[in-house]
């Protein structure tokens, strides 16, 4: 999600009947002066991505397959020039362990496994680095495409989360035959996905969650319940020029997530648990989720000794870092890389990508909307400031939006000591 839906949403957390219905009809009355136009091809639903598509049973081969079809016919951007390029970083994938170095065992099954989930707007390109490390590592890699993603932003206009459980669920069942032990992992929405499955009572072993959307930083996300009927899209449309990503994002996909994180609350209030160790990976200075909320979770509601949270922090404080565990606070801000804080998007991308990376293609600099100004400087000099899109960032600075995690690589090394602890 985006820094927009603070601007985009209105009111309060919890809204009266008279003011939800003025809120309709400010919308309606607006909508009719400007026009409802549907827009062109990328804004519309393509009619093939709404729902999970597989089945069960359906090989992972086979979804592959299907997926890679359903691309083709859904994105308008294609071309003979980029076609392998957006199809790579869009497909599901498989990443299977050097079986010279991690036999499977007599019974055909690889000792571990793991599901990756990608986040809200995102694509399985954001965790290519990390299935690539795990791989190495002798997991069999296993990632989804979320219903919605991967084709046109028109088809978040109406999926519905239930329908990214189904695709984890399916990611799930598939990876059951074929591993000793499940880990699940994620990257924000992903990550909220995984938690939900262990809540429900999947057997996994642990949990590997980046900037996990326990909970939305804006409280006033609820009000998209009632915006999405009546206004498609979060702030201005984009241009969509992030073949890995959306940029335009729709009032629907801030509503599912809202109702997702409020299932997770529900089992939580319940008296459902994580007992499986959990690895995080947080920002203090993240936009787009409640990093303080993640915290609290796995303070109250998890209890394995294995635990382990990463939390990255322009000013790393006892108050940030304190509780029982195994907490590590590090420092984010990076003066020598003009580095203010670690954005949201961050995290799971090392610096040298050639996407994301430092000296990547793209630059993050959807947050200044119209300002022609501003968004050319952000994008063509070297000399600015990258860091998160708070507003305290925006106003000290003309910012990039940091894509990329310069610590990844000491990140990476907690990881494998965690599963090391794991494995014992």
């Amino acid at each position: 999600m985006n820094l927009e839906i603070r601007a985009a949403v209105a009111g309060e957390y919890v809204v009266s009947g008279y003011v939800r219905s003025i809120i309709l009809i400010t919308l309606a009355v607006g909508c009719l002066l400007s026009g409802c136009a549907a827009g062109p091809p990328r804004l519309q639903s393509s009619g093939l991505n709404t729902v999970f598509a597989g089945k069960n049973g359906m090989s992972f081969a086979d979804y592959i397959k299907q997926t890679r079809t359903m691309i083709l016919r859904a994105r308008v951007d294609i071309h003979d020039g980029n076609r392998e390029m957006v199809l790579n970083a869009n497909l599901p994938f498989e990443l299977v362990p050097d079986v010279n170095l991690f036999p499977p065992g007599n019974d055909g099954k690889y000792r571990r496994g793991v599901l990756l989930v990608h986040g809200l707007s995102d694509s399985p390109y954001m965790l290519q680095p990390l299935a690539r490390h795990l791989r190495n590592r002798g997991f069999l890699v296993r990632t989804i495409l979320l219903p919605g993603h991967g084709t046109v932003p028109g088809d978040l206009l109406n999926v519905r989360w239930q329908e990214w459980r189904r695709a984890v669920q399916y990611g799930i069942d598939g990876m059951k035959g074929e591993v000793e032990e499940l880990y699940l992992g994620g990257f924000s929405t992903g990550a909220a996905l995984g938690v939900l499955s262990v809540l429900s009572g999947e057997d996994i072993k642990g949990l590997i969650l980046i900037s996990p959307a326990l909970a939305v930083k804006d409280r006033r996300a609820a009000l998209t319940g009632v915006l999405r009927g009546i206004k498609d899209w979060v702030g201005e449309v984009r241009d969509d020029v992030d073949y890995a990503k959306y940029e335009t994002f729709a009032v629907n996909a801030a509503y599912q997530i809202y109702l997702l994180t409020g299932e997770i609350d529900r089992l939580l209030d319940a008296g459902k648990r994580i007992e499986i160790p959990v690895f995080a990976v947080l920002s203090a200075e993240d936009v787009t989720i409640d990093a303080g909320r993640a915290r609290e979770v796995f303070r109250r509601y998890t209890s394995s000794e294995h635990n382990v949270v990463i939390m990255y922090a322009r000013d790393p404080q006892p108050a940030i870092c304190a509780g029982s565990g195994n907490i590590y606070c590090e420092g984010s801000y990076l003066p020598e890389l003009r580095i203010r804080d670690f954005s949201h998007v961050a995290l799971p991308m090392p610096c040298d990508d050639p996407h994301y990376g430092l000296r990547g293609g793209y630059k993050s600099c959807l947050h200044y909307g119209a300002d022609q100004g501003k968004r050319g400087i952000c994008r063509n000099e070297d000399t600015v400031w990258q860091g998160e899109i708070s507003d305290d960032n925006l106003q000290a600075f003309t910012l990039r939006r940091l894509t990329c995690n310069p610590k990844f690589a000491g990140m990476r090394e907690r990881l494998d000591q965690f599963l090391s602890s794991v494995a014992r």
